[in-house]
């Protein structure tokens, strides 16, 4: 995916900021930039650091030396001269003196640093070694040899006040110097500290943007470019940010097309399909509106509920229904229900139909030899009748030929249910159909005491097979009329794209069983009937699409519904 590419490129793009920089490319990124202004400033603050304390040293070594060396050679020396001018036997032990001021020059040395001061140390104790000398020549002897010592004296304790003035002014320098190097680095801290300052901002500045992008991003919005400028790592990972949102916007692509084409085949399917989830719908295609009236976002009934994972059948009222449970994901289910009601009826009536073509086949046979012997013995009747003259030998005749009408009757109705003709469709006026056909029984129907009322809306022609439902409707008004129904209504109306026609009568009406049977072939209810008109019936207006039932009521009257599917609509009829 072009997505891919994309990653790639701020990936090289980052290499290039890695470890293996070389010559000043370090200066070009921005953690190149921040650290060296941190190392300088740390380098500025570690120089500082050292030479205060250098400094700190040296002035404490200054101190010292003064304090263990210098000043008590000082004092030592004023000591010896005070000692001279005293009588003799008032005298201190002058050698105590020297051994003393011996012994604070030692521990100069060891504390002093540096080799000026080291010098000026030897040279205390070289002066010490002439102030003994002259006081193991003549100390008290005479005039000269006092005023020589004194000399001595004197001179050492010169070169120590020298010393402690010395040491003094230089520990005023170190100290000076300490606070122009503090200030001088007080002063450049405030500029670096600036510097970090800016650059931390810069550094801010883009990864705000970023922050900002990708919450953007993150809320399911799309981020603009993001141009922080610049070839350090901030502007690398604004070319990654950049190629993610993209290769994000292609997935997010894809996706939706997937989920599209899948919500497609998921409407197109002709079973009804639900996602479930704690009890509530959370996918639902319009078949499973159509068969269950559910949408997303529906509670699942207690029926659908209930039930286990498997494949399930439910029967409710005319409806046969094959539910599949499956999990789905961690803790949803996924049903897929099927109407199986016209599948069933479908393979009812193709099973009805092959026996039926089987029983017609085997009819149309036995019929075709039937009907030759009932040709010749109706054939030879009207001969004998033509011969014969007396009336008991016509009667006698006559009988024979209404019986041979009648057996001809009923082979033509045994080839009817085994022709299976295709239907015929042709434009019809089915208010006017319906009133030929009681017109035409309307003498029989009288002689029996039958009356037959005709209403029906002013449809127009419509495309049906006429002939089909003219035998039905004669079929079923005569039936009526046998069964003993002393009034009989047919209705033609349209109910939606059909056409629907109504046979009602008052006659005693069925029983549940026979009303369930009242379809079958070979079944009747009448003495010297056949049981195929009620079956041929439905077998044509089936042929058609359409249907046929049968609906009783309690303390007699039966009504036969007979639907036809308008197929060309409804044209009014020409004037």
């Amino acid at each position: 995916m072009n997505a891919a590419t994309n990653y790639d490129q701020p990936e090289a793009a980052t290499s290039r900021y890695g470890a293996g920089m070389t010559g000043f490319a370090w200066t070009r990124t921005l953690r190149g930039r921040v650290l060296g202004a941190v190392l300088l400033a740390t380098l500025c603050q570690l120089g500082a650091l050292a030479f205060e304390i250098s400094q700190f040293r040296r002035i404490g070594a200054s101190v010292a030396t003064v304090n263990e060396a210098w000043l008590p050679l000082a004092r030592l020396t004023a000591r010896i001269e005070g000692q001279l001018d005293r009588p003799r036997e008032s005298r201190r032990d002058v050698n105590t003196l020297l051994r003393d001021a011996r012994a604070a020059v030692m521990r100069g040395q060891s504390l002093a640093e540096g080799a000026e001061e080291q010098a000026h140390l030897r040279a205390a104790l070289v002066q010490l070694d002439d102030v003994e000398a002259a006081a193991a020549a003549g100390l008290g002897e005479g005039e000269g040899d006092r005023r020589a010592l004194r000399d001595e004296v004197l001179q050492l304790g010169a070169l120590s006040e020298a010393r402690v003035s010395a040491l003094s002014q230089r520990t005023a320098r170190s100290q000076a110097e300490a606070v122009r190097v503090s200030l001088v680095l007080a002063g450049l801290s405030v500029p670096l500290g600036v510097l970090l300052l800016w650059l931390a901002g810069t550094a801010l500045r883009p990864v705000r943007t970023l922050t900002a992008q990708v919450r953007r991003l993150e809320a399911g919005e799309r981020p603009g470019p993001v141009d922080v400028g610049g070839d350090d790592e901030i502007a690398a990972l604004g070319q990654a940010f950049e190629a993610m949102v993209h290769a994000v916007d292609e997935r997010d692509r894809n996706l939706q097309a997937v989920s599209l084409q899948l919500r497609r085949v998921l409407d197109s399917l002709l079973v009804a399909v639900l996602v479930v989830e704690a009890g509530r719908v959370r996918v639902a295609n319009p078949a499973a509106g159509a068969l269950w009236g559910l949408a997303e976002g529906d509670e699942l009934p207690v029926g659908l509920r209930q039930l286990e994972e498997g494949r399930h059948e439910q029967v409710g009222g005319e409806r046969t229904l094959e539910v599949v449970v499956a999990p789905f994901g961690s803790a949803g289910r996924i049903l897929v229900g099927e109407d199986l009601t016209e599948r069933l009826r479908d393979r009812e009536r193709l099973v009805r139909s092959e026996r039926l073509a089987l029983v017609g086949q085997l009819l149309a046979q036995v019929t075709h030899e039937v009907r030759n012997p009932l040709n010749a013995i109706s054939l030879h009747a009207e001969l004998l009748a033509d011969e014969l003259r007396a009336p008991e030998q016509q009667a006698l005749l006559a009988t024979v030929v209404t019986e041979i009408r009648r057996l001809e009757a009923v082979t033509e109705r045994y080839l009817d249910l085994a022709r299976r003709r295709a239907p015929e469709l042709a434009p019809e006026d089915a208010g006017a159909l319906a009133r030929s056909v009681v017109a035409l029984e309307q003498e029989r129907l009288r002689r029996l005491g039958v009356e037959v009322a005709v209403s029906a809306e002013e449809l127009g022609s419509v495309e049906v097979d006429g002939n089909v439902l003219r035998r039905a409707l004669l079929n079923l008004v005569r039936n009526a009329a046998e069964a003993g129904a002393q009034h009989i209504r047919v209705q033609v109306a349209r109910e939606l794209s059909s056409l629907l026609v109504v046979v009602t009568d008052d006659g005693p009406g069925l029983d549940a069983a026979t009303a369930a049977r009242v379809f079958d072939p070979f079944f009747s209810t009448k003495a010297r009937g056949t049981g195929l008109g009620l079956a041929v019936t439905r077998e044509e207006i089936e042929d058609q699409g359409g249907s046929i039932a049968l609906t009783t009521a309690e303390g007699g009257g039966a009504a036969f519904v007979i639907r036809l599917p308008l197929l060309s609509g409804v044209a009014p009829t020409p004037a």
